[in-house]
């Protein structure tokens, strides 16, 4: 019986060996399989992966030669002589003039209004065809405003500096840009407004760069240099004659990126470039054969043709959106103002009779036009007192060229400065029987 329990056991056994080696040598083969198909996915992968970079390189080399073509078609900036090999994009220069949205379109209008005057009138305007204080010894040395947005001190100061040169060639003027900026209260990183710093030369004026260095803090008392007045113009031609008779004047303009690598040898003209801000020059000369004007910068002696560049009629908004600022100086002492005459005429006039004359803030006459026409000087007044006019129309009634002071509230006066100390005043919708303008021409000397 044992006998057969063994016999038993050992087929069980064999058995079970068997179905043991037929599963072990399936189990090798599925892994013989997953093995090849393992390897041939590696190398489909690798395949595909040398296909993926060799399409990158194909997107890479495309990639350079649309940027090549885009450079080809697209003008290259000027490269200043202080940048060496490094890229132009690196460069900029700071603004900082502030102006708003209404005050560019009040601009424009009063722009507009003047150069519309000027060719219907019979005033003669001349002036040669190029003017450059710089071979008349008319200009200080081109200064750098560094980071501040301090444009406007330096272009003003940039005119009167001129303005005391050409009155006492003798002196070395240097003044103090960011004692000005300061009084009037400018920030650099805002900038400020051309009406701010103007005020502010006018009073307290400002001090020597000695006294008051660029960008420190100690702000001496040292006397002051002021101007005595300052004013708009609003054309041209009116510029021109300003800076050919007395010397540099102001102005704002739109600055755009390629402006940042201007061409010394060429004039300047628009091209390329985002809309960077506003900026406040000096113009110290123009050139009609070139049509253009020759405008002292402030960024340094390493920017243009040594800090000066020539800018071509029209551009950046230069007489087309922003007038043209005239500094005056008192000659001889700035202390003492002397005294002021005046002389007026009418240029064109409506039917009727008009009395206009000039007065003092407390209504006193300056001076006053007969209903003959005649001028009559009335008392004598300082060069740096501000003044009104008004105008008294045939019906009786007086119109003031302050809204404020018109007994209907409303604005009847536009003012427009002259060069050789002249304004005109035109009046419009006095009555409503007279409607047409009457402008009158003022002109105010020093004596």
């Amino acid at each position: 019986m044992k006998g057969k329990i063994g016999i038993c056991i050992l087929i069980l056994l064999s058995a079970i060996t068997s179905s043991i080696l037929t599963s072990s040598i399936a189990f090798e083969d599925e892994i013989g399989k997953s093995t090849y198909a393992i390897d041939r996915s590696s190398a489909l992968l690798s395949r595909s992966q040398e296909r993926v970079e060799l399409l990158e390189d194909r997107i890479d080399t495309i990639k350079q030669a649309i940027e090549s073509k885009r450079q080809q078609d697209t003008p290259s900036p000027q490269i200043g002589p202080e940048l060496g090999k490094q890229e132009a994009a690196n460069k900029s220069y700071p603004t900082g003039l502030i102006v708003t949205p209404e005050e560019l379109a009040e601009n424009k209008a009063n722009i507009a209004e003047a150069t519309s005057l000027l060719s219907t009138s019979d005033i003669n305007i001349s002036y040669p065809s190029s003017w450059d204080w710089r071979n008349k010894g008319g200009v200080t040395p081109v200064k750098n405003q560094g980071g501040c947005g301090a444009c406007v001190a330096f272009a003003a100061l940039a005119s009167e500096e001129s303005a005391w040169l050409i009155n006492n060639s003798s002196r070395n003027y240097d003044l103090s840009e960011w004692y000005l900026f300061q009084k009037g209260k400018g920030s650099c990183s805002a900038g400020s407004q051309f009406d701010r710093i103007l005020d502010a030369a006018k009073s307290p004026g400002t001090v020597t760069e000695a006294c008051s260095p660029y960008l420190e803090s100690t702000i001496c008392n040292s006397p002051h240099y002021k101007i005595a007045s300052w004013k708009k113009i609003y054309t041209v031609e009116e510029a021109k004659e300003y800076i050919s008779k007395t010397g540099p004047l102001m102005t704002g303009m739109s600055v755009y990126e390629d402006f940042f690598y201007v061409d010394s040898k060429k004039i300047y003209t628009q091209e390329y470039g985002s809309f960077v801000g506003y900026h406040a020059i000096c113009i110290v000369g123009y050139d009609e054969k070139e049509g253009c004007w020759i405008v002292k910068n402030s960024w340094s002696t390493s920017w243009g043709d040594d800090g000066y560049c020539r800018i071509a009629y029209g551009q950046c908004g230069m007489g087309t959106e922003f007038p043209f600022y005239a500094l005056g100086i008192t000659p001889g002492s700035d202390s003492s103002p002397t005294p002021r005459i005046f002389s007026a005429k009418v240029i064109t006039q409506p039917a009727g009779l008009y009395e206009f004359g000039i007065f003092t803030p407390d209504d006193k006459w300056v001076l006053i036009t007969t209903q003959n026409g005649i001028t009559e000087p009335i008392g004598t007044y300082q060069s740096d007192q501000r003044f009104g006019y008004k105008l008294k129309s045939s019906d009786g009634t007086t119109y003031y060229s302050d809204p404020k002071m018109n007994p209907d509230g409303a604005k009847h006066a536009s003012i427009f400065d002259i060069s050789d100390g002249r304004e005109w005043i035109s009046w419009r919708g006095i009555t409503g029987k007279y409607s047409s303008d009457v402008v009158i021409e003022v002109k105010s000397s020093d004596q």
